[in-house]
């Protein structure tokens, strides 16, 4: 092994010495650069590069989307990046038209040596053989002048992990969870572990982690879109390394447990449909949180364990390649959720970011909301019925003017709402780091409900940059986007002058 190899390997314990440190969020370092040109990213999982050929398919992305940064998922255990169209969607205009079987973990080699240290060693996925994502896809990117950035997720699954209890979350009721624990060493150690191996084996230009949970508060209240009794099932999380260090900042975990279980009775009422009473649902609610204001003093302090996650990733990743862009990916409720929308304060994550990623999905979006909107009237909003608690987000989240209710999951949200978000987020950092706004194409909604049209693309992308954007992400995933509808983003690039 070379000498830089090794430098590399023992500095990977260092972060987790550093714990205390790592809640002082890392300054930016001097490397951070602007990319010279718009950023225009496509995330795709590696089926679809074996599927259509890796050169074809670059070519594909170049001609149709006028792409120039390749977001490969590198890892993940779910459909939502890696493999062929969900089942039950209509297949798109390219790609074999039959469903696959995903097992998922790292389409890129896993080379062992960076796992030393780590409980959880070879998750390398033999969905599809030999082949390595960024192996095969950066020379051939590079060759025509585009970047390729690793894309990876937190999407586990436990069963196909040795020792995955050993980095898990624990909820309050003290099983396992199917996700990390942000303040366990193994988990800091095994992430970190990937991306150095990741970033040392290849010639990357970037990094981008999608982490899409939200915390205990946000799940308990159903601030979900799509069903939710599975999401409130893990309030996490509760474990032994969490309530140690919660106790050393003068927070009671064990308190904060207890706050949680009587919050889940009053859900779990509320939900089965019994009468309220004639406080209504508000003032009930309100009164546990003041009763055990230890919910939200927990809930802060699973966000600010997520940031400093982001943030030893971050260092990980700068120390061994100072130049690389590393950045994150803000799920979609960041375009729902004025809780979700206070949690991620982009002035705040900027301190560890080269740039962010924040879902303003419009199409899928309108189908999304309203499942949110139902959700959480279920909950904490019964005051409400459902269309005055829309009205209620709207104002709240600068939306005014988009369709109502019962338009939503047909008509989907409009081009501006991704501008206001746009604007909103170039404005919270500042202008000091780019901001690459998710543009959604056919990600998955239900048989009657809105569709993308190359014309919803085309707008969606030109309200991102009118709104300040210095790029854009296509998402979620190649394999479920028509080729037709990406020229739309490549027909909004040619109108204003931008070539790949």
């Amino acid at each position: 092994m070379d000498q830089s190899r090794r430098d590399i390997l023992g500095g990977l314990a260092l972060p987790l010495a550093m714990s205390p440190a790592v809640a002082q969020p890392l300054r930016p370092l001097p490397q951070r650069r602007a990319p010279a040109k718009k950023f225009v990213a496509l995330q795709i999982g590696a089926r679809s590069f074996v599927d259509e050929g890796v050169d074809d398919t670059l070519d594909t992305l170049q001609r149709v989307g006028g792409v120039n940064v390749v977001m490969a998922a590198v890892f993940t255990y779910g459909g939502g990046l890696a493999g062929r169209q969900s089942r039950g969607q209509p297949f798109p205009d390219h790609g074999p038209q039959e469903p696959d079987r995903i097992h998922g973990g790292s389409y890129a080699a896993v080379h062992p040596e960076f796992y030393a240290g780590s409980v959880i060693k070879d998750v390398r996925a033999p969905d599809l053989g030999d082949f390595d994502i960024l192996a095969e896809v950066i020379p051939r990117a590079k060759s025509r002048g585009m970047q390729t950035y690793a894309l990876f997720e937190e999407n586990y699954n436990p069963r196909y992990i040795p020792n995955f209890e050993q980095i898990a979350e624990i909820d309050i009721y003290g099983r396992v969870g199917r996700a990390t624990c942000f303040n366990n060493p193994n988990a800091r150690a095994y992430l970190a572990s990937m991306v150095a191996d990741w970033v040392t084996s290849n010639d990357l230009d970037g990094l981008m982690w999608e982490s899409e949970r939200q915390g205990p508060f946000n799940a308990m209240i159903g601030a979900h879109f799509g069903d939710m009794a599975p999401r409130r099932a893990a309030i996490c999380c509760f474990c032994d390394h969490c309530i140690a260090k919660a106790a050393h900042q003068g927070l009671d975990g064990n308190r904060a447990r207890e706050g949680y279980k009587l919050f889940d009775r009053w859900v779990t009422a509320l939900l089965a449909n019994r009468p309220l009473g004639a406080e209504g649902s508000f003032m009930p609610f309100w009164r546990l949180m003041t009763d055990y204001p230890e919910i939200l003093g927990w809930h802060r302090f699973w966000v600010a364990s997520q940031e400093e996650m982001y943030a030893h990733l971050y260092g990980t990743a700068k120390r061994i390649k100072p130049a690389l862009q590393v950045g994150w990916h803000i799920m979609h409720l960041i375009s729902m959720s004025p809780f979700f929308r206070a949690d991620n304060d982009y002035a705040r994550l900027m301190k560890f970011s080269d740039y962010l990623k924040p879902s303003t999905y419009n199409n899928c979006g309108g189908p999304r909301f309203a499942d949110y909107i139902r959700n959480v009237q279920a909950v904490m909003y019964r005051d409400f019925t459902p269309e005055q608690l829309l009205d209620m987000h709207y104002r709240l989240l600068g939306l005014e003017g988009e369709p109502t209710l019962a338009q939503l999951p047909t008509r989907g949200m409009s081009a501006n709402s991704v501008k206001v978000e746009t604007a909103r987020a170039v404005d919270g950092v500042g202008g000091a780091i780019p901001i690459y706004p998710g543009i959604d194409i056919d990600i998955p909604t239900r048989r009657d409900e809105k569709r993308t049209r190359p014309e919803d693309v085309r707008d969606a992308t030109l309200a991102a940059y009118a709104g300040g954007a210095a790029g854009v992400v296509l998402s979620r995933k190649y394999a479920e986007m028509n080729l037709s509808n990406i020229a739309g983003a490549g027909e909004a690039l040619r109108r204003m002058g931008i070539s790949a």
